[in-house]
């Protein structure tokens, strides 16, 4: 996955410039979280990039276009939002929950692969009734 990553976003190794431009050099490194799922942390070296300087006196220009756009760009990332309602609605549902018997702690327990998805996912076949109810299961 990494290597697809290095060769066909960043372009190293392709006949083709990388999606952010030039890729003149990277590093990165694979990191595991508390349930054993891996990620990756990766620095790159862009031809043509600014410099940290000349990004920093363009964040701090408060009539900049690059200011605007870096705190629209910012906002758009970060969600504070759930899957299943409102932050209220999933406490009040896991308070619920958390008192069955059956209630298995996530932070506690390894994650169940999804099943294997139906090729035609007609949502009506064996294979969509698991998933479907995986994906519940999930929620």
């Amino acid at each position: 996955m990494v290597s697809l990553f290095i060769k066909h976003v960043l372009g190293v190794g392709a006949n083709h410039p990388g999606m952010y431009g030039e890729t003149l050099a990277y590093y990165g490194t694979v990191e595991q979280q508390g349930h054993l799922t891996l990620h990756l942390h990766i620095l790159i070296w862009i031809l043509g990039c600014l410099t940290p300087q000349e990004i920093r006196r363009r964040i701090l220009d408060p009539s900049s276009d690059f200011q605007r756009k870096i705190v629209e760009y910012l906002e758009s990332t970060h969600v504070g939002e759930f899957l299943t309602g409102k932050q209220d609605d999933v406490l009040e549902h896991i308070k619920k929950t958390s008192q069955s018997p059956e209630y298995l702690d996530p932070t506690q327990t390894m994650p169940e692969m999804p099943p294997k998805p139906c090729l035609a996912m007609c949502d009506k076949c064996h294979r969509c009734k698991v998933l479907s109810l995986w994906n519940d299961k999930f929620k």
